[in-house]
């Protein structure tokens, strides 16, 4: 990997052009008073210090309707998709492990999907690693921490007037290796220095975490909780968890007629475990008919049969959950009852 390097704050509009010569970009723009992942082509477009986002830049890579095939009856059916290469700049570190879990599903599994896989393959990940835990924030719980790098290619340490610029793949250090003398420098001691204090005291403004090492085990022994009743008795169903979380990947697909002509189109579009018709069968039964199970198969997927199937928790950390649900679910709470059970 190549060393450190400082970027001056005032020298990341050039940055960020050279990124713009060579993919198409997305990152953190204001939208109705919140930030959200957003194609740019500028850096006065990117809200200044990199927040966290509503949503996950998962959308960029698996957006949340798209178009499969189109043609007629005459027609090929064809596709269409982004004309160069994606680079995400100042994402999370939670976010970058989330699409990395995310390629596991969809990109490197038995049966790969084309349309992640020509997003995803050739992308580049920059990472802006959190100076301060947001609310409902735990990644610490799951193996990582606010300057995680997996699943990153490039890490962005804030430092006050500059950022330090660490290659986390082969992929980041090639791209900084050809920006190096456009608008980097190397960092020096100091600059190194300062980039370690900025991440040591955002592991230390981390919550308390709860050991979770045990979860699979104890989740295996759950099926009849009376933990399951009480959290559905709360439990809406809305699937804003769902829609908001860096790492659900249920979706439906749909065949339609577009009006007034003879074509048509197939479309992909996210789903939930947590709707009521997503298992409904043609026959009219549904193995999961209340909240309770549908509650039940969430929390299962991601802290149980994940870590069967992948060895790792289908969840990252990032609070989004936390910050988002009506009635005011904490999953951290949940998963501490369960551990504390036993």
């Amino acid at each position: 990997m190549s060393k450190p390097l400082k970027l001056e704050k005032k020298r990341f509009g050039e940055f960020v052009d050279v990124l713009l010569s060579r993919y198409w970009v997305f990152g953190p723009v204001e939208v109705d008073g919140v930030a959200r992942f957003r194609r740019i082509e500028s850096a006065d477009a990117l809200k200044p210090g990199f927040p966290g986002t509503v949503e996950s830049p998962k959308g960029v890579f698996f957006p949340q309707m798209e178009t499969m095939l189109t043609g007629d009856r005459n027609e090929a059916a064809s596709t269409s998709g982004p004309e160069e290469p994606i680079a995400i700049v100042g994402a999370r570190p939670c976010d970058a492990r989330a699409l990395l879990m995310l390629d596991r599903v969809f990109g490197t599994g038995e049966r790969t999907d084309p349309y992640w896989t020509r997003r995803y393959r050739d992308a580049l990940v920059v990472v802006a690693g959190c100076t301060e835990p947001m609310a409902g924030c735990f990644c610490n719980w799951l193996g990582s921490g606010p300057f995680g790098r997996t699943g990153a290619d490039i890490m962005l340490t804030d430092t006050g007037d500059a950022f330090v610029v660490e290659a986390c793949s082969e992929k980041g250090s090639g791209f900084l290796e050809q920006a190096k003398g456009l608008s980097l420098s190397e960092a020096s001691g100091e600059d190194q220095s300062k980039a370690e204090g900025v991440r040591s005291a955002a592991e230390s403004a981390m919550p308390e975490k709860t050991d979770v090492s045990s979860l699979k085990e104890i989740l295996d022994r759950s099926w009849d909780s009376p933990l399951w009743d009480r959290l559905a008795e709360r439990c809406l169903s809305c699937a804003a968890c769902a829609y908001l979380c860096p790492t659900c990947h249920c979706f439906d697909i749909q065949d339609e007629k577009l009006p007034g002509t003879g074509r048509y189109r197939r479309i992909r579009i996210w789903d939930s475990c947590m709707a009521p018709l997503f298992t409904k069968e043609a026959s009219g039964h549904n193995p999961r008919p209340a909240g309770r199970e549908r509650l039940r198969q969430r929390v299962m997927h991601k802290f149980n049969y994940f870590v069967e199937a992948c060895n790792e928790t289908a969840c990252v950390g990032c609070g989004r959950c936390v910050r988002s649900c009506p009635v005011n679910i904490d999953i951290r709470e949940v998963l501490a009852e369960f551990v504390n059970a036993g």
